[in-house]
């Protein structure tokens, strides 16, 4: 996603939000909330995350030439950083200030909230989209401004290059294939088009990876399913998809997380 302000934890971040970068990847808040009753926040956002296309296209703060979205088909996969299928756009990552990841870069420099990648990410693979590094424990009485630095890492997908569309279809279950480490817990987030850029939908997955999630599952507030659902006619307004590794009262290392594919269902 371009993540201009598009998707943070705090930023995709699923409702007291505070707007940690402008370059926010859903966009918007910078704190996430615990899945054990922590401060309320934007609940699983990604932060500080941008997506660009190869060098050379024209990508920079767009998000590139990833095209239009494609209408057909169903199963999204990835090839040099840009989903194929019915999402066509760039894929991008985000974290928060005291997290850390060394793998993607940007061509050879660490992407951090602070500085995110508005050039060209350099994803270590080709047919999917791969993260490595590191997020600290949460302190053992966190507090919100603890979930605004560190609320985890994020691997995003915006719908199209341009973020100018939705995916335009209806489905009714979302499906995310990964492998590496950790696979579970995650969160899976999801943007409507139209809506603030932190406003966001997540929902846990389990621990079967590439297991079928209803789109009505997912909810503003997912770590206690206190805020808005997402329904069914909201689907063809999805118009961007991330992955979230949520901070903890552990120390998370994140090694060769890798996202090969989205399957919608209907």
């Amino acid at each position: 996603m371009n993540a201009r302000n598009t998707m943070t934890k705090t930023s995709f971040a699923l409702t007291s939000l505070t707007v940690c970068s402008a370059l926010a990847m859903f966009a918007g808040a910078c704190s996430s909330s615990s899945d054990d009753g922590g401060p309320s926040s934007s609940g699983g956002k990604g932060g500080g995350g941008s997506a660009t296309g190869p060098a050379g296209t024209g990508g920079g703060a767009t998000g590139g030439s990833g095209g239009a979205v494609s209408g057909g088909g169903n199963t999204v996969t990835f090839s040099a950083g840009a989903a194929v299928g019915p999402m066509t756009g760039w894929g991008w990552i985000a974290l928060g200030s005291l997290d850390t990841a060394t793998s993607p870069t940007c061509g050879g420099t660490p992407i951090t909230q602070a500085a995110p990648c508005m050039t060209s990410t350099s994803w270590e693979a080709q047919d999917s989209l791969c993260i490595t590094g590191t997020i600290p424990a949460l302190p053992a009485s966190p507090v919100q401004a603890d979930y605004d630095a560190n609320w985890g890492l994020q691997i995003g997908v915006n719908a199209n290059g341009d973020e100018s569309q939705a995916i335009g279809q209806t489905f009714s279950t979302i499906a995310i294939t990964v492998d590496g480490s950790p696979t579970a817990g995650l969160r899976v987030e999801l943007h409507r088009q139209g809506d603030p850029a932190a406003t966001t939908y997540c929902a846990q997955t389990s621990t079967d990876t590439g297991a079928a999630i209803s789109l009505t599952k997912f909810n503003t507030a997912c770590w206690d399913g206190s805020g808005t659902p997402f329904t069914a006619a909201d689907a063809p307004l999805i118009d961007k998809v991330g992955i979230q590794v949520s901070s903890t009262a552990a120390a998370i290392t994140v090694t060769n997380l890798c996202w090969h594919q989205i399957v919608f269902g209907n």
